[in-house]
């Protein structure tokens, strides 16, 4: 198994998504629950959402790799 199917693998994987989902919901709920003083507490739960964003979009990035690898014009 190769690191695209590994990630395709994850991003398909039900327990996976759903702690990834259960993470972003709780980063979501800190920040709508903050109180009006807590700007320092909504900018770092939003700076966590941001890397759990780009976690998953770099996982989603390495599955792709094998369909852009598919893709590619072969020219030798």
């Amino acid at each position: 198994m190769n690191n695209a199917e590994r990630a395709q693998a994850y991003l398909q994987d039900e327990f996976f998504l759903d702690v990834v989902e259960k993470q972003r919901q709780l980063y979501i709920s800190n920040i709508v629950n903050s109180t009006q003083e807590d700007a320092e507490g909504r900018e770092i739960n939003y700076l966590k959402l941001r890397v759990l964003d780009e976690f998953i979009a770099s996982i989603q990035s390495i599955a792709d790799d094998k369909l852009v690898e598919g893709k590619r014009w072969k020219i030798f």
